[in-house]
């Protein structure tokens, strides 16, 4: 009998883990596909007949996590054919009669779909950040238009409209520019655009100049194009941590300090430093490899953790979303593109 009972108690361990371990082989493979729509209306005039992707987003398998059925179940977004091959079907849906042989080339950093659930409704987001260029008849490439655009649209049931609408963002996208020939005189090769980033860094002083120059910094336009807004005459640290806690100026020969209010960063003695809300102080941001890191908090709600995690480079790429407590330390790197902060991956130390 103490057998019998012990091979039943067994039995259902048994049964339980399997319908755990089956649930999350499930959930590994949920899926949401996403095809980018035909057009419904030709353009007048279009210059290109041909586009070329470049994929430059971090995760090149995935464009994103949505939420699927009542219990609103984790899915992956993921593009039902290449992208390569539906942008140019969106290319040939909008082509008419009137329509020279040129090529476009568009350099892709991020398209990204994620949900948010709040009590009554849901929030679906699309951020689609790229640039477009077109082949000049020399073989070289001139920059036409870029994109750095967030839909935030809100419903009962966000999925199927989300993904309809970042659909309509990219055709709108490349419509208005298909009828348009670059205006810009300046020219790259084709190396340069396939390694776009660091050719747009080049030209921006906050990456390319040295050394950084001291004072406060109101918004990220300032820092990158190195004009700061005000003088700063002192500074207060956190203890021997690379955090400053107190701005000052010296007005009238006196030392007095500034609020933080509005500031974006500090550059002091040559290293920026900068503001995170969440722990109201400047923390100090190294160089490595081209990119400014620096390591910080940021909030998340403990029910949708993993998808702040899955999609850190969407979140990082419209400034971090705040939710809800506790505070969670990552390390961040500065989007140079629009002085965003991306999270790269959580920091375990306890310190921080």
């Amino acid at each position: 009998m103490k057998r019998l009972i012990m091979k039943n108690y067994f039995s259902r361990v048994l049964m339980v883990v399997t319908l755990f371990l089956t649930s999350i082989v499930s959930a590994q493979k949920r899926t949401e596909d996403f095809t980018i729509s035909l057009p419904t209306k030709k353009v007048d005039k279009s210059y290109y007949k041909t586009i070329k992707l470049i994929d430059r987003r971090t995760d090149t398998t995935s464009l994103g996590i949505v939420q699927q059925g009542l219990l609103n179940a984790k899915a992956r977004v993921v593009s039902a054919s290449s992208l390569s091959s539906q942008f140019q079907n969106v290319l040939n849906g909008i082509n008419g009669e009137n329509t020279e042989d040129g090529t476009l080339v568009l350099y892709l950093k991020q398209l990204y779909f994620a949900e948010l659930t709040a009590k009554l409704s849901e929030h679906g987001y699309c951020y689609f950040q790229a640039f477009l260029f077109s082949k000049n008849d020399d073989g070289t490439y001139s920059l036409i238009d870029q994109s750095d655009k967030v839909i935030d649209h809100r419903a009962t049931d966000v999925t199927k409209e989300t993904l309809q609408k970042g659909s309509e963002m990219l055709i709108d996208f490349i419509s208005t520019n298909a009828a348009k020939k670059p205006e810009t005189t300046h020219h790259y090769t084709y190396e340069q655009v396939k390694n776009f980033d660091d050719t747009a860094k080049e030209s921006i002083p906050f990456y390319s100049s040295s050394p950084l120059k001291d004072g406060v910094y109101k918004d990220y336009n300032s820092l990158k194009n190195q004009q700061p807004d005000q003088e700063i005459s002192n500074v207060k640290f956190y203890g021997n941590a690379p955090k400053i806690v107190r701005i000052y100026e010296t007005a009238d020969g006196k030392e007095k300090e500034i609020k933080k209010d509005d500031i974006y960063a500090v550059v002091y003695k040559g290293e920026p430093y900068l503001y995170l809300s969440i722990e109201n102080l400047f923390t100090r941001a190294e160089k490595r490899d081209n990119d400014y890191y620096f390591i910080g908090k940021i909030r998340s709600d403990p029910n949708r953790g993993s998808m702040m995690v899955t999609g850190a480079a969407f979140f990082g790429a419209i400034g971090v979303l705040i939710m809800t407590n506790p505070a969670y330390p990552f390390e961040m790197k500065i989007n140079y593109f629009n002085g965003g902060f991306i999270p790269v991956k959580e920091i375990q130390n306890k310190r921080y």
